[in-house]
């Protein structure tokens, strides 16, 4: 089974410049800047490369361990998306709504934030597989307008998510920043005039042009989701208010500004889909944003999908958000460490109040590593559970479950054995919850 981690890891394409790994996140985003121009055909053939890479990973681990679903369904999920993302550097920005706008913002990124760069175009790709649940209920373009939607997001989202790592900010500076990109996406009444000189302020010397990036990859989603549902538009409106505080409160996470009393009377105010979640359950619900997707994925059907299922399907992705946390959180503790941020897996392991102890982080142990493995494990179930309430089958919930691990492993290069001992404990779980064995 290493192979299929190592071999297929080659999909992590190497980059023309690496960045100093010692560098905080606002130095990462401003070094290693590179002349060399990426066009069309090279930015979405990688991104179908890792695509690719993704999907045999997948159905690896479907063969590898029984979740259910055959290695031939994760492939069947993954042809429709993978025909359009092949398409686009045949037949360039056509192929692909706001194709200029998305290559006009990697092509910035990857001059001025090359490590945001890498991160966006991995995570274009893997969101694409993720997010399969609608794509078989829309047109050809209706996959051409999600994959621009989720493509263009993620340009925005992790962006301000290296801004927000970078420090400097306060709490109210941070919920300001994330205000301006997000609510023009669902409140047509909010203006984008004034955006990018809006943005400006919240840039250190050198970095407009991240203002300009921010403001052409909402301005351009903006349009995008334009004729999408209310009742979609109104579900992502309240999630973005959360991810907006969720996201505003990490600054609390730096070693500077460590509070835990703060960020646990904020996290105790977001929403909650069940009241018995703790605070740290809700801050890591909303300091991820995939759910979002999965709405914006709603309104490109071509035909609406019904309340009942609707309202199943997000609640299910509250879970799989924090599932996404946890993993991710785990994943990249030791380099969140080394920026000065204790991150949610570390302050699910440690008691809190104690705070950074200024010593190095060398790693969870194997009882911690465990611990984080059930929480994660115990998020994906329930997400099956929520998606299934209204009857739909479990097989694209499960698929989901099977899916955002291994993009998240694969992306973070988690060792093989840790990726296998927690895919295997999944495995079991998710039988148990589905066929009761």
């Amino acid at each position: 089974m290493d192979h299929a981690w190592s071999h297929n890891g080659r999909f992590l394409v190497t980059f023309s410049k690496t960045p100093n790994p010692t560098a905080s996140s606002g130095e990462t985003m401003r070094q290693s800047r590179s002349d060399v121009q990426f066009t069309m055909e090279d930015t979405w053939t990688t991104v179908a490369k890792l695509f690719v890479g993704f999907q045999e990973v997948a159905e690896c681990m479907a063969t590898r361990f029984d979740f259910g679903i055959s290695p031939t369904f994760v492939r069947r999920q993954a042809e429709s998306i993978l025909d359009v993302l092949r398409a686009i550097p045949r037949s360039g920005s056509a192929a692909v709504p706001a194709g200029e706008v998305i290559q006009a913002c990697l092509d910035d990124l990857r001059e001025l934030a090359p490590v945001t760069y890498r991160k966006t175009l991995a995570r274009i790709a893997g969101v694409s597989l993720i997010h399969a649940h609608f794509r078989s209920r829309m047109s050809d373009r209706g996959v051409a307008q999600a994959i621009a939607a989720s493509s263009l997001y993620e340009i925005v989202q992790d962006l301000l998510d290296d801004l927000l790592d970078g420090g400097g900010l306060t709490f109210a500076e941070a919920r300001r920043l994330y205000e301006l990109c997000l609510r023009p996406l669902t409140h047509p009444a909010v203006s984008c005039d004034r955006l990018e000189d809006d943005l400006a302020d919240f840039m250190a010397p050198g970095q407009d042009r991240l203002a300009h990036v921010l403001a052409s990859a909402t301005s351009e989603l903006r349009g995008l989701l334009a004729d999408a549902d209310a009742q979609v538009l109104g579900r992502v409106a309240d999630g973005h208010d959360a991810l907006t505080r969720a996201q505003a409160a990490t600054i609390y996470l730096r070693q500077e500004a460590f509070d835990v009393p703060m960020i646990r009377e904020i996290a105790r105010t977001l929403p909650t889909p069940d009241p018995s979640l703790s605070w740290l359950d809700r801050l890591a619900i909303y300091a991820s944003w995939p759910s979002n997707i999965a709405l914006f994925d709603a309104g490109f059907t071509t035909m609406p999908v019904s309340e009942p299922e609707l309202t199943a399907h997000a609640r299910a992705w509250l879970f799989f958000d924090a599932a996404v946390t946890f993993l991710e959180h785990y994943a990249g503790a030791k380099k969140d460490s080394d920026e000065g941020i204790v991150n949610v897996a570390r302050l699910f392991i440690r008691p809190p109040e104690a705070g950074p102890d200024g010593n190095a982080f060398h790693g969870f142990s194997a009882t911690e590593r465990k611990s984080l493995f059930e929480k994660a494990t115990t998020c994906l179930v329930r997400a099956i559970r929520e998606g299934t309430a209204t009857g739909h089958d479990a097989v694209d919930y499960v698929f989901m479950a099977l899916i955002i691990p291994t993009v998240i492993f694969a992306l973070s290069r988690t060792p093989p054995a840790e990726a296998e001992e927690f895919l295997g404990g999944l495995a079991a779980a998710v039988r148990l919850e589905v066929h009761g064995s």
